[in-house]
């Protein structure tokens, strides 16, 4: 047994479901981590740190035109390297930050394999299932002649219909403020299926990597939820909208 995980393990508190104020925040679990050493440790602290400097990254390439980005230096060069104007010029807006947002999961996929943590690697590759579904769905949804949509959707939790239904639910609704409500509501079953995955994947009471990783990203579903304030609201609204 790794005595720094069953530290970590032992120490870190209880998580709530979604919806409640977690007991601890990312960065200071983060920082506990650190405290305890060794590369495995770093690595998976950068990759979850990264998470946070892409989003922030893709608000700000997408809000200032061309020619006065600039790709973000601290971020891990496989991303940094997609932060290119020529390359974002030549995709559409949707599949330039989708294509971004799969490098991120392919580089937790690759650190599952070298941190020894199966879950990672099937974590990244359930969300980036799901994210295909959602795009197949959003296609469907636009039915655009000139952008068929490709054959059947890719595989996904068996249990996800009913998540993807709330997103053509929020892009049904008529009035604004309903929409609206309908879009957050959409945003939060979205991440009660990733807990519900990571509830059925993730070994209890291992003290292994896995059940830390498992920990990390239940950690960030709830920070993440706490971020769905009305001005992400309003973005996502009129996201949904463009449909």
């Amino acid at each position: 047994m790794d005595t720094r995980l069953a530290y970590l393990l032992t120490l870190l508190p209880p998580l709530p479901p979604i919806g409640e104020t977690p007991p601890i925040t990312l960065a200071e679990a983060l920082s506990l981590l650190r405290q305890q050493g060794g590369a495995d440790l770093e690595l998976l602290v950068e990759l979850l740190e990264a998470e946070s400097l892409l989003r922030e990254a893709l608000d700000e390439w997408i809000a200032n035109p061309p020619g006065s980005r600039v790709a973000p230096r601290a971020l891990p060069q496989p991303l940094r390297a997609l932060f290119d104007d020529d390359l974002a010029a030549g995709m559409a807006e949707e599949a330039w930050v989708g294509s971004v947002r799969q490098a991120y999961l392919d580089l937790l996929s690759g650190a599952g394999h070298r941190l020894g943590s199966n879950l990672l690697s099937r974590w990244s590759e359930w969300e980036g299932s799901l994210r295909l579904n959602l795009a197949w769905h959003r296609a469907r949804l636009r039915g655009d002649r000139d952008d068929p949509v490709p054959g059947p959707p890719p595989d996904v939790d068996p249990g996800m219909e009913s998540v993807l239904s709330a997103w053509g639910a929020a892009r049904s609704r008529g009035g604004d403020a309903e929409r609206l409500g309908a879009a957050m509501e959409a945003e939060v079953s979205l991440d009660a299926a990733r807990l519900a995955f990571l509830t059925r994947e993730s070994p209890r009471y291992s003290f292994t990597m896995d059940e830390l990783v498992a920990y990390l990203l239940h950690l960030r579903l709830l920070e993440r939820h706490q971020r769905l304030d009305p001005q992400r609201g309003r973005t996502l609204l009129k996201a949904v909208g463009a449909l």
